[in-house]
């Protein structure tokens, strides 16, 4: 399970990038371009923060007393 979930956010990952490169090369010009563009990159943004590891979340990757 690990694995896919790596896999996806590198996949992710790349589709930002991608998108990142189309929106500097091509700038949408209609009202529905600019929707599809940002839905677009509304999904891939909600399902990297679904899919990103939750442990260690916070400041403090391991906590001074946790040794």
């Amino acid at each position: 399970m690990e694995g896919l979930r790596k896999a996806l956010l590198a996949a992710i990952r790349f589709a930002c990038g991608i998108l990142a490169l189309v929106l500097f090369r091509w700038t949408p010009t209609t009202g529905r371009g600019i929707l599809v563009y940002v839905a677009l990159f509304a999904v891939l943004i909600v399902l990297a923060i679904v899919l990103s590891p939750r442990k260690r979340a916070g400041y403090w990757p391991k906590k001074p007393g946790d040794t």
